[in-house]
């Protein structure tokens, strides 16, 4: 290979790398646009006002569970809670996450690693855990608004829940495999 072809190769994938990983990174408005995002015309207040009324009324609990959602984990599961396949797993459907309600906070406050399989895709990474960043009341907030989004219903989560796992599992310093999940806590 000519030292121009191989630069030229260099190049491409160099590009290739730079586009995956801002996608993965999931520039809003760059690469992905959400049907569910507000469209705000004009930079104006009363127009943003205006889009904020027209949002359906929700608890301060749901309000605060689909914040935390947004923020932290809706660029690798999606706003719609469907995942990427092969990439991140569903939410939407996801029995592990409306089973108990110990999985999931095991899950969020110490992450998850290895191979699973969901809805005929397989999935093989790592989810970073959130115990050092969310306090116990945004970790069931968050779990709450998830296990009922997306066609999911299962009960809410508490924030004595959450405490009580964080207490349990203090001392582990590892991210969850499947296999561990399925022991008791």
């Amino acid at each position: 290979m000519g030292c121009r072809h191989r630069r030229q190769w260099t190049y491409g994938f160099l590009s290739l790398v730079t586009v995956v990983t801002l996608w993965g990174c999931n520039i809003r408005g760059f690469f992905v646009r959400y049907e569910d995002e507000p469209v705000f015309h004009g930079a104006n207040e009363s127009s943003q006002q205006a889009a904020q009324q027209q949002e359906p009324a929700v608890s301060p609990a749901e309000g605060r569970g689909e914040a935390v959602y947004r923020q932290i984990c809706a660029s690798c599961h999606q706003p719609t809670g469907k995942g990427l396949p092969g990439v991140y797993p569903p939410l939407a459907g996801s029995e592990l996450l409306q089973g108990d309600p110990t999985i999931p906070i095991r899950i969020v406050l110490h992450g998850f690693q290895g191979r699973i399989e969901r809805q005929g895709k397989v999935y093989n990474g790592v989810m970073t855990p959130w115990g050092n960043v969310l306090s116990d009341e945004d970790i069931a907030a968050v779990l709450t608004f998830t296990r009922s989004s997306w066609g999911n219903s299962a009960p809410a989560v508490t924030a004595e829940q959450v405490r009580e796992v964080r207490q349990k599992t203090q001392g582990r310093t590892q991210p969850y495999t499947e296999a561990e999940l399925k022991q008791p806590l």
